[in-house]
């Protein structure tokens, strides 16, 4: 069983007569297609944040081969000695 807490919103009235024609269409009810989108939109939320934080070590990791000199044959080799 699901945890269900009331609560007290406010919903643009558009949006919240776009969400029973939903609703309606599904067969479902109000409360299950604002709890569906509100995850969808959560779900977006935290990949956009792991997304920039990803980023942001990529570019740290760019930022500290500034002025290092890499030589590509070694590291072709020293990956192939890594796969046998």
């Amino acid at each position: 069983m699901q945890n269900i807490v009331r609560t007290t919103i406010r919903i643009r009235k558009d949006l919240l007569d776009q969400s029973r024609l939903l609703a309606l269409k599904k067969g479902t009810s109000l409360q299950d297609i604002i709890n569906s989108t509100l995850a969808v939109g959560f779900s977006k939320i935290s990949d956009m944040s792991n997304t920039q934080e990803a980023m942001a070590k990529i570019d740290k990791f760019r930022t500290s081969l500034k002025g290092v000199k890499v030589n590509v044959e070694n590291l072709l080799t020293e990956s192939k000695q890594n796969l046998k």
